[in-house]
């Protein structure tokens, strides 16, 4: 009898050892309900849209930078894309750049690298058509494609390089608008380009960029 209520006793402990670690329906349906609440307010706040997109082309480094008869130019042009159409297009081994809308082509031309011409800074006022496009953020993530080839003479060499500058960006990681890319050719011929670059990164930015190749 006495070892009937030893065991009896044990099996009680137990059983309200295991209850007190169940969560009960009234705190999973608490749980439930402010993760939907959380879901609700992150998606009702408003996207502010930047006045303006700014991509700048910033030459930083060539041999020939400071002589008068260097010079580099090119042509280019930028496209709005879904986000998700670059997702489907890269994950397909697709060409997801020359996707989207084109809403810039221009050409350039700096017939010397002085300080004000190391800079190509392209404006898109968002307003029109562009406007309309980038309102679809919340509901349907944006990008811009920027596909352009550019060409520099070195005059202090006397050297030619040619090459194409193709980048993606998300419109999310660059709320203000503006984002740069740099340029560096090195005495060898090998050149890198760096960027997208936001305007004051955070320290978990990932520069995104190709290691300097060398000219054909």
């Amino acid at each position: 009898m006495r070892l009937f209520l030893q065991l009896l006793l044990l099996a009680t402990v137990n059983l309200l050892a295991v209850s007190a670690q169940q969560p009960t329906k009234s705190n999973q349906s608490e749980t439930t309900g402010e993760k939907k609440e959380a879901a609700k307010t992150s998606q009702s706040q408003p996207f502010k849209l930047p006045a303006e997109i700014k991509l700048i082309l910033k030459v930083e480094e060539m041999p020939g930078i400071e002589n008068p008869k260097s010079f580099w130019e090119g042509t280019y042009e930028i496209r709005v894309v879904d986000w998700s159409t670059i997702e489907e297009r890269t994950k397909a081994g697709a060409d997801a750049g020359d996707s989207g809308v084109v809403f810039l082509q221009s050409s350039f031309a700096r017939r010397s690298l002085s300080d004000e011409n190391r800079r190509l800074t392209v404006l898109l006022p968002v307003n029109g058509p562009l406007l309309e496009r980038l309102q679809q953020q919340q509901q349907n993530p944006q990008a811009f494609s920027l596909r352009s080839t550019v060409r520099f003479y070195d005059a202090q060499l006397d050297r030619n390089s040619a090459f194409n500058i193709n980048r993606i960006w998300r419109l999310k990681s660059f709320p203000d608008g503006e984002a740069t890319i740099t340029i560096k050719i090195k005495p060898d011929g090998a050149f890198s380009v760096w960027g997208p670059i936001q305007k004051g990164p955070p320290a978990s930015y990932t520069i995104i960029g190709i290691p300097p190749t060398k000219k054909p």
